[in-house]
Formats: structure tokens, C-alpha cells, sequence
């Protein structure tokens, strides 16, 4: 008799979505739980890395509608802001550099193309991006990394996290000084 053996390293299952009385989708009610995190140990999100698209129209009805359901849902599930930022992209406001880079990282993980920009998590969006594929993907991925940071992350590390972004911007800020002086002295 032969024995199925579940990859733990494949793709969490979908959840299904659930719309509310007007037909959105009723994001804040979708997930009862969320299963560990790619990055330690768990299944990534997608089987395939999610990426913005090479050439973005910010300007196309599909991706602004996109992008708004994106931002809704990242507000319902999670309570952050997010906005359209450069073009294939949204600006996820999370308070800290700390949490945007441990966010992003995370993200990463989970297969979905994710990159901290001081306090911001960025995020893909395009006008292709389907409700039940790739939308959800972004939603759920932010949703769950936020649950991880939120609710299990020690206060220690999120300490270190913070420490580290301001040193980063302690020291690009020397850097930035250290070049325009040696482009002082060179005149």
C-alpha cells in the first residue's frame, strides 16, 4: 500500500472568498486563520513568483480598479493605508521601517514581489490582476505577514528591527555627507 506524502513546501490552499449583502467581497470576514509563514517553515502563498508587470498603464480603468480593491482589502484585513505609488506599485504605510522591511521580507517568501521603502511596504498591482488570483494574493499575503508581525512577533525583535532601520538611515545619511564633501574638495 502506498503512502501520500504532503509536501509542506507547497502552496497553502486558497480560502473561499466571501462576499458581503452588496456583492464586494467582504475581505475583513475571509481568513479564520492563516497557516506559518514561508519564511519559517510553512508554505509559500504561490507556487509561482508574483511580479508587477513589466510595462504598467497606471492610467487604464483595470488597474486603478484594481489597485482600489487592493487597497480596500489591505484596510479591511490589516487596518493600514495603502496608495498608489510608481507605477506597478502600491505604497503599504506601516509606521516603522522595521516593520516595512520585515514585512517585505516575509512577502518575499510567499512568492509575491514585495520591497520596503523607509516606512512602506510596496506591493504589485496591475490592471491583469484578477479578483480571485492575483488580487487576493496581494491581500492575503499583507494580510498574513501582518497577523505574524501584529500578534507573534516578540516586542525584542521588533525592537532590533527598528534599530537597524535607524542605523541604515543614520549611516546613508553619513554617506550621502561623506560624498558631497569629497565633491567639494575635488573642486
Amino acid at each position: 500500500m502506498a503512502v501520500s506524502v504532503i509536501d509542506p513546501r507547497a502552496p497553502m490552499s486558497s480560502a473561499p472568498m466571501k462576499f458581503d449583502p452588496e456583492g464586494q467581497v467582504d475581505w475583513g470576514n475571509m481568513w479564520d486563520s492563516f497557516c506559518a509563514l514561508a519564511q519559517a517553515g510553512g508554505p509559500p502563498h504561490r507556487p509561482t513568483r508574483l511580479m508587477p508587470a513589466a510595462a504598467p498603464n497606471p492610467a487604464d480603468s483595470a488597474y486603478l480598479w484594481a489597485a482600489a480593491e487592493i487597497e480596500r482589502g489591505i484596510l479591511a484585513v490589516c487596518g493600514l493605508q495603502a496608495r498608489l505609488a510608481a507605477p506597478g506599485w502600491l505604497a503599504v504605510e506601516c509606521g516603522s521601517a522595521g516593520m516595512a522591511r520585515w514585512l517585505a521580507e516575509a512577502i518575499e517568501a510567499e512568492n509575491v514581489a514585495a520591497r520596503a521603502e523607509s516606512d512602506q511596504l510596496w506591493v504589485p498591482v496591475d490592471g491583469a490582476f484578477r479578483l480571485e488570483g492575483e488580487i487576493k494574493n496581494v491581500i492575503t499575503v499583507v494580510a498574513k505577514t501582518t497577523h505574524y508581525w501584529q500578534q507573534h512577533l516578540p516586542d525584542e525583535a521588533k525592537q532590533t528591527l527598528a534599530a537597524e532601520a535607524m542605523l541604515s538611515a543614520w549611516w546613508a545619511s553619513w554617506r550621502r555627507r561623506l560624498t558631497a564633501w569629497r565633491g567639494t574638495r575635488r573642486k
